[in-house]
């Protein structure tokens, strides 16, 4: 309570979390999709660390990571060509083997009875991002779930934090974005706002913690008591 007997406005008004690596393991999927077009042009597959190194920046710039890994160099044409077959086989098995970390969905629905509007902002495909969060979290209350689109700058560009900030009326420095890349790191350092990384995604802890000034956790209960300190 603040002197003056009235409640003190919490310093994080809305929370926003990257999708994978954050609260989805979707790498098995992803390494699967990728492998069904590295096959196809005679090129050895992949396995899910090596995915975990390309992926990040959406898909069609993990396949010219994949490709570079096996020591290739494709036109721009060969990787659009690849990006529609890879796309193909991904919207249909994109929750074969993707899974929520364990802990993640009670930390969700704990933070929805607090009534803390709850966001997805992700440079995965806006249409699989979509269709992810709908089917492994159906009965979350997200305000806002957002994926990569042509007309919508991408992370770590800050527009998309700045975009639902203004929507739901609050001040950028008042969201709080949770994330697992050095990617998550700089959209938030670009919107000017809080930040969490966790270590259990797809980047090297000892990379994370390179980072100026990351804040970094290392398991959902550590990720739930950043959040109560922020607060």
């Amino acid at each position: 309570m603040s002197d003056n007997g009235t409640m003190q406005k919490k310093s994080v008004q809305a929370i926003l979390f990257d999708l994978d690596g954050t609260l989805v393991d979707t790498i098995e999927d992803i390494t699967d999709a990728l492998n069904s077009v590295l096959t196809l042009e005679d090129m050895p597959p992949v396995d899910s660390e090596m995915t975990k190194r390309v992926v990040g920046r959406g898909l069609r710039n993990s396949i010219i990571g994949a490709v570079a890994l096996g020591g290739e160099e494709f036109t721009s044409e060969q990787i659009d060509r690849m990006y529609a077959s890879m796309m193909e086989h991904y919207r249909k098995n994109c929750c074969v083997k993707s899974k929520p970390y364990e802990g993640i969905l009670p930390l969700l629905e704990d933070l929805d009875r607090q009534n803390i509007p709850l966001a997805i902002f992700s440079n995965k495909e806006d249409e699989l991002t979509g269709e992810i969060v709908r089917t492994l979290f159906p009965h979350i209350r997200f305000a806002w779930v957002r994926g990569m689109r042509s007309d919508f700058p991408r992370k770590p560009d800050r527009a998309g934090l700045e975009y639902f900030a203004k929507k739901h009326g609050l001040a950028v420095e008042n969201l709080l974005y949770v994330g697992d890349s050095e990617v998550d790191y700089q959209t938030a350092v670009n919107a000017g706002c809080k930040h969490i990384l966790v270590s259990w995604g797809f980047r090297r802890r000892e990379d994370l913690a390179r980072l100026s000034a990351s804040n970094l956790v290392d398991s959902v209960e550590e990720l739930q008591e950043a959040i109560n300190d922020l607060q």
